[in-house]
C-alpha cells in the first residue's frame, strides 16, 4: 500500500566540514531529515550532485585514497538506508527500515558499473528499490528489501547472507563495512539510476 511504502524512511546527512587542526575532512555525524527511496532518487538524477561527481571523477588518476576521502566528505551528503539515526552510530538508531545496502567497488570502468547495475536489477529474487553508478564511476550501490528468509535475524547476519547471495549467484563481492548498520552512502549523480517501478505509480 502507499501509505506503507511513505512511512519507509531513512536518515539523510549534510556535507562534512574541514578540520583546520587535523587537516582532515570531517563527515556530519548528525542528520539533516529523514527521507525516502523517492526523494533519493529525484537527488541523484537532478544537476544537484552533477559537478561534484564530475570532479571527483576527473581527479581520481592522480590523488591519494585519503584526498578522496576528504572530497566525498565534503561534497556529498550521505544517506544510512537501514534507519534512522539522532547521530550516526549503531546505538543511536531511532527506527530500522527494511532497506540493505550492498556496495560493490572495484570494477574496472563506468560501462563495467553500467553492466553489473542493469544486471541486479533483473533479480527476480531480490527486490531492488534502487541501484545507481558509485560517484567515482567503478561501483555500483544495490539497495534492495531484505528477503523473508533474513526476517528476524541481527543486521549483521542479514548482511552476510545478501553479501553471500550476491557472491554466489554473481560472483561479486559486497564491501564488508556495509555489515554496519549506520553505514554511510555517499549520494552522488546518475541520470540513469534504476528506481522501483512501484514508486512511480505513486
Amino acid at each position: 500500500m502507499a501509505t506503507d511504502i511513505i512511512f519507509k524512511r531513512f536518515s539523510i546527512f549534510p556535507c562534512g566540514w574541514w578540520d583546520e587542526a587535523e587537516q582532515k575532512a570531517k563527515p556530519q555525524q548528525r542528520p539533516q531529515q529523514t527521507q525516502t527511496i523517492e526523494w533519493v532518487y529525484q537527488y541523484i538524477i537532478t544537476e544537484r550532485a552533477h559537478k561534484a561527481t564530475e570532479e571527483l571523477r576527473a581527479m581520481l588518476p592522480t590523488a591519494t585514497r585519503q584526498q578522496k576521502q576528504d572530497f566525498k566528505a565534503l561534497h556529498f551528503e550521505y544517506a544510512t538506508f537501514s534507519g534512522t539515526f539522532w547521530y550516526r552510530n549503531a546505538r543511536s538508531i531511532i527506527s530500522r527500515s527494511p532497506f540493505l545496502t550492498l556496495d560493490i567497488d572495484g570494477l574496472l570502468s563506468l560501462q563495467e558499473a553500467r553492466d553489473v547495475q542493469h544486471m541486479l536489477c533483473q533479480d527476480k529474487n531480490i527486490e531492488t528499490e534502487l541501484c545507481f553508478v558509485s560517484p567515482s564511476g567503478k561501483g555500483v550501490k544495490w539497495i534492495v528489501t531484505l528477503p523473508e528468509w533474513t526476517e528476524g535475524l541481527p543486521f549483521k547476519r542479514q548482511f552476510e547472507m545478501m553479501r553471500n547471495y550476491l557472491g554466489f549467484h554473481y560472483g561479486l563481492d559486497a564491501d564488508k563495512s556495509g555489515s554496519d548498520v549506520c553505514r554511510a552512502c555517499y549520494l552522488g549523480w546518475d541520470d540513469k539510476c534504476f528506481l522501483n517501478q512501484k514508486y512511480v505509480s505513486l
